[in-house]
């Protein structure tokens, strides 16, 4: 049997999945990940892109993505738009997915609070005020960097955000 090297030993790392509902979430989760996720942090991070729809399609959809691979920990972003329903949060919880909520109605009406803006009535309105400050299409990471910088993004106390601040630099996941 050949000796390994000490040097060459692999670190057990921590996986986790986060899915955005939609290609935005997707966007702003690896913006974050960019910023709080450190090199050799021993853990691994994917973002994946639901597939919309319901809350129930989302946790399903999640459900499909993950069941590949034995993750540490599961985590969904989504919308406040649509009432979740208890069922719905027991199937969560049955198979250890923590639900993020993005409050008031969706990523762009909470993503305005954060830089101190006040969001519209409907998630269509949030995303008309948003999108044009964004410094590219809101489905590309680096559209976020100039609005939400991790100094923006520390200062907040919106929960999901801060959730978000403590999966991604794994503080006590």
């Amino acid at each position: 049997m050949a000796k390994r090297e000490k040097g060459n030993r692999r670190i057990q790392q921590t996986t986790l999945i986060i899915v955005g509902e939609g290609s935005h979430e997707k966007a702003f989760l690896t913006h974050m990940k960019v910023i709080y996720t450190l090199r050799n942090s021993g853990q691994k991070v994917s973002i994946v892109k639901g597939d919309g729809g319901s809350p129930y399609d989302v946790i399903k959809s999640t459900i499909k993505k993950s069941s590949h691979a034995a993750f540490d920990y599961k985590f969904i972003l989504m919308d406040n738009d649509v009432p979740i329903k208890q069922q719905e949060y027991d199937l969560a919880k049955k198979q250890n997915i923590e639900l993020l909520l993005s409050t008031p109605l969706c990523l762009e009406g909470m993503l305005l609070e954060v830089i101190g803006q006040n969001p519209s009535n409907t998630a269509e309105a949030c995303k008309k005020l948003l999108h044009p400050q964004l410094s590219g299409k809101p489905t590309e990471p680096y559209s976020y960097e100039n609005l939400f910088t991790k100094i923006v993004l520390d200062e907040t106390n919106k929960s999901t955000i801060v959730r978000l601040r403590e999966v991604l630099a794994d503080v006590k996941t």
